[in-house]
């Protein structure tokens, strides 16, 4: 009976470990993929699922800011001038630790909770490239840089490596 008990407590202990998360596990710190905030609707953007906070225009030299939250960036789209390279402002007002992580442009970016950094990024030379935390990526932590008035949705005008013959930007 004794083993029985010690077993079960075990068992229940090894669940509620597993619910906890780590803030660099690279999984959703226990929340499921279809977690987004009220205000965010998931959508398509670049072929990859993301929680949508809106668009915003960036202008070459300029700053702009980018919200990184649990779990969405904010604006979820940049759009700018084909090629212009721009700053963006990463601020997470998350709980956990995020990630900026642009592979077509080696930028990755990992930013603990409360602070800020810097990061100079390219608009691609057409289409859109995307965004995404890489530990939140599968709950919906992605968006993307567009050339003004590309489509972002599905996977029509991404631009990739085999697709432009550059690097995307």
């Amino acid at each position: 009976m004794r083993r029985g008990l010690t077993v079960a407590l075990l068992g229940l202990a090894v669940l509620l470990a597993a619910g906890c998360g780590s803030s660099y596990g690279g999984g959703s710190g226990g929340t499921t993929a279809e977690s987004s905030d009220a205000d965010g609707a998931q959508r398509s953007i670049a072929g990859v699922k993301a929680n949508d906070h809106g668009t915003k225009a960036v202008e070459d030299g300029g700053k702009t800011e980018v919200e990184l939250d649990d779990f969405y960036f904010e604006p979820t789209v940049l759009e700018g001038k084909a090629g212009e390279t721009v700053e963006l402002e990463l601020k997470n007002e998350g709980n956990t630790a995020h990630s900026f992580t642009i592979d077509a442009q080696g930028v990755d970016k990992v930013i603990e909770p409360g602070d800020e950094t810097e990061v100079m990024v390219a608009i691609p030379k057409a289409g859109v490239v995307s965004f995404y935390c890489k530990f939140h990526k599968s709950s919906g932590m992605a968006g993307a840089l567009a050339v003004t008035g590309a489509d972002t949705g599905g996977t029509g005008g991404m631009t990739t490596d085999e697709d432009s013959g550059d690097d995307g930007y």
